[in-house]
């Protein structure tokens, strides 16, 4: 999922400007503590009374990742697509840990300027919430953007619907839901199940890991812009895919350009096989990498991104190469160093499998 920053709000010219040093009482919060708090699949669900919701991979905006662009005073951040089946409605989450308060408080007054002034004051969520709501177009034509800050993290929901049945009451209660567990962010320390290092790519030249883990099949269709989730979830799970190992990098050529990676472990070299070919965007090359540039999801035409599909043994694989914000193409620069990883992966696979 690239970051939807264009209808997130970047992050503030003052907190630019603002300074790199961390300060007294600086969090002390590592990129997976930050993620294991954000809501699941299940909470979101829950919130919205429906099971149509599928949760995407994150995206960890961790360095070198946009590294000439990303302001000084921003640690890292992490952002997160919840899709709804059925509509084109959305809820995107986007938590960024500033140096210090003070580059926070600094980003939530610049959105006011951007902005304007917040639609409510109520109801009152985090240090600081800021609510707004507008009309985007498309299928889910209404969207509000709610920013709550905590302390020295900001919080951005943005929520996409495809009516105009939107209160205050649901917004606050969105950003409840994702800026509660903010509050006790300094003492949480993160017990994920670590990716298998055999399923992400080998160490090489090309690319710089920002994050990893394994996630549900839901995250996967989500992931690959998937014109009808449902149906291949469904499919995937009927030829006994379970989970995918999902790895998350920065191209080094451009560090604009975010690449993700997905395996999925079949019970068969032959349903592998079967699975590459159909997510290919092209026949396999005589490396055996399927590969082609697909429009992205949501962008206009010119938009897109380049995917990588190949089966090694039981695995089948999937590298994507795209820009980091949403709706702009992904640079040819991606070509080269994504063929050269597919190809030492898929050896390297062959023989672990």
């Amino acid at each position: 999922m690239t970051r939807l920053r264009l209808a997130l709000g970047l992050v503030s010219l003052a907190a630019v400007a603002a300074s790199c040093s961390a300060g007294a009482g600086s969090l002390n919060v590592k990129p997976a503590d930050l993620w294991s708090v954000m809501p699941s699949q299940a909470n979101v669900r829950s919130l919205m009374g429906d099971s149509n919701w599928y949760a995407g991979p994150p995206s960890f905006e961790v360095e070198p990742l946009d590294a000439g662009t990303t302001p000084v005073s921003q640690k890292f951040g992490i952002s997160q697509l919840y899709e709804h089946l059925g509509s084109d409605e959305k809820l995107v989450a986007r938590y960024v840990v500033f140096d210090k308060t003070s580059s926070a408080t600094g980003a939530m007054t610049d959105f006011q300027t951007i902005y304007g002034r917040s639609i409510s004051t109520t109801p009152k969520v985090g240090d600081q919430v800021l609510y707004y709501a507008t009309f985007a177009g498309g299928g889910a034509p209404y969207l509000t953007r709610t920013f709550v800050r905590v302390g020295q993290t900001i919080v951005t929901v943005v929520w996409t619907k495809k009516d105009s049945q939107i209160t205050i009451q649901q917004m606050g209660k969105n950003a409840k839901l994702f800026a509660d567990p903010l509050r006790n962010l300094s003492k949480t320390h993160a017990q994920l199940e670590k990716v298998d290092p055999t399923l992400l790519p080998p160490p090489g030249l090309d690319i710089t890991p920002l994050g990893s883990a394994n996630l549900p099949l839901e995250s996967f269709v989500v992931m690959i812009n998937a014109a009808l989730p449902g149906t291949v979830l469904n499919d995937l799970k009927s030829v006994g895919a379970t989970s995918f190992a999902y790895g998350d990098y920065a191209l080094n050529l451009d560090t604009h350009m975010e690449v993700q990676t997905a395996v999925l472990r079949f019970p068969s070299a032959q349903t592998a096989a079967s699975f590459a070919g159909a997510l290919s965007p092209s026949p396999p090359d005589p490396s055996g990498i399927g590969s082609g540039y697909v429009r992205a999801g949501g962008g206009t035409p010119a938009s897109g991104e380049y995917h990588y599909v190949f089966a090694a043994g039981a695995y089948g694989v999937l590298l994507i190469c795209k820009a980091s914000i949403d709706g702009e193409a992904a640079s040819k620069e991606c070509e080269d160093p994504m063929e050269n990883t597919a190809i030492a992966w898929r050896a390297a696979l062959g023989k672990a499998a």
